[in-house]
């Protein structure tokens, strides 16, 4: 199997786990509603992962095992959802051991950041956004 077809197994893995563990905790897990990405050719055919209907939120999930420039995409992610995913809270999930790594969590940290940031400015797309490591969101969740 090639990189990028293990890359695509494991984010869908990651996606039913994460899945999973909503649908356990009663939440009710959707497909999200198709947009034009800010990279788009005119077409909604983009969607993030997951879509909680009953706080209007979407979830984009990131699994990453070992740095490389994927992991860059944090930060794409959130401007695009600020700018074009309509909903009330979209929210990022990491998951994989790279996050802990140096590079991962320097990455991580900014990605909180640029989320606190953005949230602070008018928005076209996400009313707020926020940045979760899988663990976190977890506990988050259960609060």
């Amino acid at each position: 199997m090639q990189q990028g077809s293990k890359a695509n197994h494991s984010g869908q893995k990651f996606e039913k786990e994460v899945s999973l563990w909503l649908e356990s905790n009663g939440h009710t897990v959707k497909p999200s509603p198709q947009y034009e990405a800010l990279w788009g050719t005119g077409k909604e055919r983009n969607r993030a992962d997951i879509y909680l209907p009953e706080s209007d939120t979407q979830l984009e999930l990131k699994r990453q095992a070992v740095p490389g420039t994927c992991d860059q995409k944090a930060f794409a992610e959130l401007w695009n959802a600020h700018e074009r995913i309509k909903c009330s809270h979209y929210i990022l999930i990491l998951g994989g051991s790279h996050w802990d790594s140096t590079r991962g969590n320097n990455i991580y940290q900014g990605a909180k950041k640029m989320a606190a940031v953005l949230n602070g400015i008018p928005s076209t797309g996400a009313k707020k956004l926020s940045v979760f490591k899988y663990p976190e969101y977890q506990e988050w969740m259960n609060e």
